[in-house]
């Protein structure tokens, strides 16, 4: 028989020491914060150019709307309504005068983050400058079209085709577009059916209607002829205010440039916006400054002016080289005076992301948002045809 000799087997090592497995521990670690750093920076940048994004389109909002109503700037549809040797409108310092830009006239103050502490309570904190104001008068066009189907002394039936009568108010003005132009006063609106309040449309022809020079109601008229729908010597207001927009928490306001719409007060006295219905045109814009040129922009009067007053002292000034004199802003004979000069206007809009970051701040430890200046400038179409 054969003996064998026992030998010892010795199993084979497998996996890795502990100092190896530090070792991979340790640059996985480094690996994976590398990673985490460049996401975190790309996030970072992904908010940033979002937040830029946002702004500019708020701000590219915001003077979209203004510019179609600053290009409509001095629009009367109706003279004769609108006339101003009547002594419709005042042009006294102090009243509602028919063309201002208000300097900063009061603070917006905001409740919302504190950017030293996004993180902490609320604060309430006015804005770091106090916006302008734009407030001016025109008539405005109503969304209605109609053609006309017949008409005597006591007023209009009509074929309805958009628009409702019901948004017709009394005072509005409707026309009649054809050779024999004719203007009413309305009464009331209802069905197909303008009832003419004929009082007040003859004490109007007779302080000033250039158009109509016989009885309203009586010229001839083709059925079929369209109609217009004006309501005139609405002033409008640009201004910017704080409104609450997170139903969660309407604690939290932000600056919101907003558009209100109101009838010249009798007498010219100056407007209580207060209660006057307001129109959010867009949202975060914390910065609004208008100014006027009437040297196609080589010379701006607006800035340094502490109010109207001054702005109107520097439009007399620019006024010289047109031969004016006196102070044509503020001419009783002329109170539509802005619709002499062909000059431009300018709107300057600063926008600001929805919420303050920290990527956004030069500062550790503090939140900031992303802002962004845009210009407009408007020469409005009906500047440079005196009335």
């Amino acid at each position: 028989m054969l003996l064998r000799s026992f030998r010892r087997f010795r199993p084979l090592q497998q996996g890795f020491s502990l100092i190896e497995m530090l070792v991979a521990v340790m640059f996985i670690g480094i690996l994976t914060a590398g990673m985490l750093r460049v996401y975190s920076a790309n996030l970072a940048g992904f908010q940033r150019v979002n937040d830029t994004i946002s702004s500019q389109r708020r701000g590219r909002w915001a003077l979209a709307s203004l510019q179609d109503d600053v290009a409509s700037i001095g629009y009367f549809a109706y003279v004769g309504f609108n006339n101003p040797a009547g002594g419709n409108f005042s042009v006294a310092a102090g009243t509602q005068e028919p063309f201002m830009i208000l300097p900063g006239p009061s603070a917006v103050t905001l409740t919302g983050l504190n950017p030293a502490s996004p993180a902490g309570a609320l604060v309430t904190a006015p804005l770091a400058t106090n916006p302008d104001e734009l407030q001016y008068l025109s008539d405005l066009s109503l969304p209605i079209q109609a053609n006309l189907a017949n008409v005597t002394t006591a007023g209009l039936t009509l074929n309805l085709q958009s628009g409702s009568l019901a948004d017709l108010k009394a005072g509005d003005i409707v026309a009649i577009l054809d050779g024999n132009f004719e203007q009413f006063i309305i009464a009331s609106a209802s069905g197909n059916t303008v009832v003419a309040d004929l009082n007040a449309t003859v004490i109007a022809q007779a302080v000033g209607g250039v158009y109509q020079v016989t009885t309203p109601g009586t010229k001839a008229h083709l059925v079929g002829t369209p109609l217009a729908f004006y309501r005139p010597s609405v002033v409008t207001r640009y201004s910017l205010q704080p409104r609450s927009w997170d139903p969660s928490n309407p604690a939290i306001t932000i600056p919101c440039l907003v558009r209100q719409q109101t009838a010249y007060p009798v007498g010219g006295a100056a407007v209580g916006w207060a209660g006057v219905p307001i129109e959010v045109i867009a949202e975060n814009i914390e910065g609004f400054r208008v100014d006027l040129s009437f040297d196609g922009g080589k010379t701006w009067l607006r800035a340094g002016a502490a109010d109207w007053n001054a702005i109107v002292g520097r439009i007399t000034n620019a006024l010289a080289s047109y031969g004016a004199t006196g102070t044509p802003a503020r001419d009783p004979n002329n109170p539509l005076w802005f619709r002499n000069y062909p000059f431009m206007i300018r709107m300057d809009v600063v926008s600001r992301s929805a919420a303050p970051r920290a990527e956004s701040s030069n500062i550790v430890g503090q939140a900031d948002y992303v802002r962004r200046t845009q210009t407009l400038m408007v020469s409005p179409r009906n500047f440079g045809f005196p009335l």
